[in-house]
């Protein structure tokens, strides 16, 4: 594999890996040599076997974590979020208050985009746990990003805020390759507990979009629905694969709560009964054999709407009863600081998503992305992360204990 080709990116490594094979496997390969290539749904349920496998083959890293100080020439998201702030509070986001900082000036946005050449990223990822359509200049950014060619633009919303306005210049200006569309349950009583918005709300401007781009006859924007798996909501996740069917969403991801460590609130834990982000909401907490009940659920319902998704870990793998429980410690690491970048509204650069606003290991202000890279502390970082010292924040993670998110 040539050097440029290589990334965690799931449907580029379909790609690679598909190369060679017979001429029905060829066909994964033409369908995804474009990340976003609808043709995707046309596949048979062979393929569609063939192309989970793959993709939860894919979560292992190809970079040599070893080596701390390779500069990795590409990586999969470089994300810089617009907002930091939302119009909602939803029960398993940590956040206290729905305004917590000044949005990234226009200005700064635009300086530290131009810190980091776009042919090194897969992906730029505009939202962290903001809602970035709460921006009322986020057309103009997006203009500005598309001049920058970066080849796929992404943000993350609740879809609260998915009006007219927004759908139309999205679609008809092609701004964004991918709308990440956040929902944790299939009931609207469940779904407004957890988010406080209103559930059909929600539909109706889904819908909407969905709409736009098929009056016009676009592919993109590309719709994901991105839910966050939680002992809460466990029994409605096969809903949301309905619910992706009845609104026309092209993928969804299960994802791993990212859990905040206990001790950190203990002097608070009456007072945030009711919040869902604490690691007793985990997945990792609920009956293994329930969880592959509800993801053989999804996977039937997968197969019979022809909507592809993944699953925050292989649930549904033949398990290998040769494999002891003791050498769960051999799979930990992380290759996230080789695949993802984060900036904040200050410009200081975090390792990944999972530790922003934690432990941040430069800034932009005082110096370009490789010094960064290179820099003392970073370079510690990484070591951390292959000698058993990791970051308080990393030993909690879900990446660097094995999993998907």
């Amino acid at each position: 594999m040539k050097e440029e080709e290589k990334t965690h990116n799931p449907w580029v490594r379909l790609r690679n890996w598909n190369a060679g094979q017979t001429e029905k496997e060829d066909k994964v390969e033409e369908i995804f040599s474009d990340p976003n290539d609808l043709r995707l749904f046309d596949h048979d349920l062979h393929l569609q076997a063939k192309i989970k496998g793959h993709l939860y083959e894919s979560q292992s890293t190809t970079i040599d974590l070893s080596n701390n100080s390779t500069w990795n020439k590409n990586w999969d998201v470089l994300q810089v979020p617009v907002t930091d702030n939302c119009n909602l509070l939803c029960k398993h986001c940590p956040r206290e208050s729905k305004y917590l900082r000044k949005d990234i000036s226009l200005e700064n946005f635009k300086k530290y985009l131009s810190r980091f050449s776009p042919e090194n990223f897969e992906s730029l990822l505009l939202s962290d746990f903001g809602e970035p359509l709460i921006r009322t200049d986020l057309i103009e950014i997006l203009r500005y990003v598309k001049t920058r060619n970066f080849k796929h633009v992404q943000i993350v919303t609740t879809g609260s805020l998915l009006n007219d306005k927004w759908c139309k210049s999205i679609v008809e200006e092609n701004l964004l390759q991918q709308v990440l569309i956040s929902i944790e349950a299939s009931s609207k009583e469940l779904y407004e507990y957890i988010r406080g918005s209103d559930f059909d709300l929600m539909k109706t401007n889904v819908k909407r979009l969905v709409d736009y781009k098929k009056s016009t006859g676009s592919p993109y924007p590309v719709l994901y629905f991105n839910a966050v798996c939680l002992k809460k909501n466990i029994d409605e996740l096969p809903g949301i694969m309905d619910l992706a069917h009845e609104l026309g969403i092209n993928y969804v991801y299960f994802v791993h709560l990212n859990a905040v460590p206990s001790d950190i609130y203990k002097d608070r834990r009456e007072e945030l009964s009711d919040k869902l982000y604490f690691e007793d909401q985990h997945l990792n907490t609920c009956d293994r054999e329930h969880i592959e009940r509800v993801f053989k659920e999804i996977d039937r319902k997968s197969k019979e709407y022809q909507i592809p998704y993944l699953p925050p870990e292989e649930y549904l793998a033949v398990k290998q009863p040769d494999i002891e429980e003791s050498k769960s410690e051999e799979k930990k690491g992380c290759h996230m600081p080789y695949s993802w970048s984060q900036v904040d509204p200050e410009g200081n650069v975090y390792p990944c998503c999972q530790i922003s606003r934690r432990y941040s290991v430069g800034n932009l202000n005082d110096q370009n992305f490789k010094e960064i890279w290179n820099s003392e502390k970073f370079v510690e970082f990484r070591e951390g992360l292959t000698n058993g010292k990791p970051n308080r924040w990393c030993e909690v993670c879900n990446v660097y204990n094995g999993k998907r998110f």
